[in-house]
Parts: structure tokens; sequence; C-alpha cells
């Protein structure tokens, strides 16, 4: 039986996991934490997770210890070190490879930016309660806005270490948003109604990160926007993915 080796926990990850579902492979799925493979699909065949952040030094040995005959990277587009860490291990061992990417979306209209810092800066120069719909591992870059634990919102997974690393940068806990997406434009626009939002700040996820729902939730408000632009990259959708895992598969 063919063996699989999938990287992340997001989700395009899970949907890809779905869709092996009924191919003849035994499939083994890298995520993050706990909370990523509490998130994997249930009931699926021959598949197994391994929870940790892994280097390339250790990527390179699961590879090479798994007798794997491919690897996907499907984690989230702007892991750029993740993705990194990934074709350094492939390229060493030989197996095949393929980057599963998302969708670009259409940023017409709204402030783009190229980190988080640079987000923050801009922040600086608005006013108003401002919506953090980034994720919780660069919450440190939005400290330095003033009144930062007064006006800024973060919304992060409902996992313990999301939320504690929230309130170790000082933000108020009655500020955290800690729900899991994506989110409808209808969700999206009663959390910004609720919290008095002004800007979001949030990133290119795509359709299946409901990048366009949140688009459309603040255009409908009037709120401000602020994308940290995606870093350029190479792969293939996930039906072309899915085509190539069915040739290794002799279906």
């Amino acid at each position: 039986m063919k063996r699989l080796l999938v990287f992340g926990g997001t989700s395009d990850a899970r949907a890809l996991l779905d869709a092996l579902k009924e191919l003849r492979c035994a499939v083994t799925v890298c995520v993050a934490s706990e909370y990523g493979k509490m998130m994997l699909p249930d009931n699926c065949p021959r598949l197994s997770a391994v929870v940790g952040r892994l280097d390339a030094g250790q990527i390179e040995a699961l590879i090479e210890g798994g007798s794997y005959s491919l690897v996907v990277d499907a984690t989230h587009p702007y892991a750029a070190e993740v993705t990194e860490n990934i074709r350094k291990a492939v390229s060493k061992t030989g197996v095949s490879y393929y980057r599963l990417v998302r969708e670009r979306s259409d940023l017409s209209g709204v402030a783009v930016v190229s980190s988080s810092a640079e987000a923050a800066a801009l922040i600086d120069s608005r006013v108003g309660n401002v919506l953090l719909a980034t994720g919780s591992k660069e919450l440190s870059a939005y400290t330095d806005v003033k009144d930062y634990a007064q006006r800024l919102f973060p919304r992060v997974l409902p996992a313990a270490e999301s939320i504690e690393a929230c309130r170790e940068l000082g933000y108020k806990s009655s500020h955290i948003i800690a729900v899991q997406g994506p989110f409808s434009k209808e969700l999206n626009i009663a959390l910004m109604r609720h919290f008095d939002i002004q800007t979001m700040v949030t990133k290119d996820s795509g359709i299946r990160g409901g990048f366009p729902e949140k688009l459309e939730a603040a255009r409908a408000l009037g709120v401000g926007i602020i994308v940290i632009g995606r870093p350029p990259e190479d792969g293939l959708s996930q039906p072309e993915i899915i085509r190539e895992i069915k040739k290794l598969l002799g279906g």
C-alpha cells in the first residue's frame, strides 16, 4: 500500500484528507498542535497523525523513516518558514513533493501591506477599534500600537495556547475572540458590530479560509480593510494534486 505524508492542519489539508478517504493509501498528517489533530476529519481509514512543530532535520528523518511515496505541503500560505523546511527535507530524500496552493483574491480597493509591522504602523495612524483576524502567531507586532490593549480585538483559534499567547502580550480577556472559522458574512458582520470595529486586519486566506466573507462584511459596514499580502509561491490546486495522487496509485 502506498503511503502519503501530508503537512498542515489547515482547511485545505482537511479538505484534501476528505478527498483521500476513498483512495487506497495510508496517510500520515503532520499538525502543529493537539488542537490541529482534534480538527482532522473523522472516520478517515488508514489515517494517522504526528503532532508537533518539526524543523528540517526532523522532517527529513520522518520522511526517511516512513517509506512515503509522496509528500504534500498543505500548510498555511503564510507559513513560509515551514514550507521552506519541508522543501529542504524533501530535496535530500528524493521523494515526490507537491505544494497545495490556494487561489489568490482580488485585493482591489483595500490597503495591502507586506508585514504585520507595516499593518501595525498603519493602524497607529487610524482611530477606533481594530479586529485582528490574522491568527495568534504575530500578535506581538501589534503591541507597538498605542492603546493596543484598549483598541485591538484579536480573533484566534479556541485553543489554550492561542488564548494564553494573547494574555501574555497584554490583550484584555474581554477583547479576545476565540472561535473556530471560517465564518459567514453574517457572523462577521455581527462580530464587527458587537465590538464596534472600525478597521479589520486580515490575510488573503482564500475561499476556504473565509476571506471573501470577511471582505463582504467589512465593506457592508464601511469598515476599513488592511490585508497582509501573501508571499509568492508555485504549486498545484487540490484537484490537480488529487489527479497526481491517483496516477501514483495507478488509478
